[in-house]
């Protein structure tokens, strides 16, 4: 594609207008243009899969806590805290980062799931329950995270 760029002129530092070639990044197939989509995709069908097994085993029922899913992003956020204090201290390839921390922990955790299950609270009338759990959700998992920094900053 050719763009007209303006530029400054050695003489006299009045705009001139020369043409510029430039490449397209969509148009051009290269191994980096697919790694990072590549990495997301499997590790999230690391974590989906692994998302999905945990709630198979241990299902949550209407109405009451929903203990497994608060577990699920509760340890997610453990692993990822842990994941970006060691990543900090280590040279690691950036795929590294788009597997495990966006695709793997990204799909492992559930916000949409924990966002269901607080309006389906709300709405059959179990308003504490659902109260319990965000709070429960938000202090855990922030705790969870710092938790998961600090092992990730001491174990070797």
């Amino acid at each position: 594609m050719w763009l007209m760029a303006p530029t400054e002129t050695s003489r006299g530092g009045s705009p001139v207008f020369e043409q510029t070639r430039r490449q397209h990044q969509s148009s051009r197939f290269s191994t980096r243009s697919v790694q990072a989509p590549a990495a997301v995709l499997a590790g999230g069908v690391v974590g989906s899969a692994l998302r999905a097994a945990i709630g198979e085993i241990f299902p949550v029922t209407d109405g009451r806590f929903p203990t497994t899913t608060l577990l699920v992003n509760l340890s997610g956020a453990l692993l990822l805290g842990f994941y970006l204090a060691r990543r900090q201290r280590a040279i690691t390839a950036r795929w590294s980062l788009q597997f495990w921390a966006i695709g793997g922990l990204g799909s492992f955790t559930t916000f949409s799931a924990f966002s269901f299950e607080v309006s389906r609270l709300v709405a059959t009338g179990e308003g504490p329950i659902a109260i319990g759990y965000v709070l429960a959700s938000l202090v855990g998992g922030l705790a969870a995270a710092l938790l998961g920094q600090r092992l990730g900053r001491v174990v070797r």
